[in-house]
């Protein structure tokens, strides 16, 4: 009977800690690469949409501009100082990186 509880009390244990790593994935925890300003300073205009999924991972948002046939992938990441940020690459027709942007979502370091 012991040993039942025990049992119990352990697959209680690992569901708690597995549900917590859930919870804890957002965008700031996700397990693909380290994201962070050196990492996106590696994306060059005339890079393709592949090399990009390929070397980041999938974007945590996206968005699409029918009036100018490009379209948007936005990581979200803490930059260098600790700030939450997001980091945003467009795409032409063709795949191809056209523009990059930067920028600070949060209102002071670790928000």
């Amino acid at each position: 009977m012991r040993r039942m509880d025990d049992l119990k009390r352990l697959a209680l244990t690992l569901s708690c800690g597995l549900a917590l790593a859930g919870c804890a994935g957002g965008p700031f925890g996700r397990g693909v690469p380290d994201r962070s300003d050196a990492l996106f300073s590696r994306i060059a205009a005339g890079m393709a949409q592949d090399e990009v999924l390929r070397e980041f991972g999938r974007p945590d948002e996206t968005m699409a501009f029918p009036m100018s046939h490009t379209h948007a992938w936005t990581y979200i990441y803490r930059d260098t100082w600790g700030f939450a940020a997001e980091y945003s690459v467009t795409f032409d027709a063709s795949d191809r990186v056209v523009a990059l942007l930067s920028k600070r979502i949060g209102y002071g370091g670790r928000d």
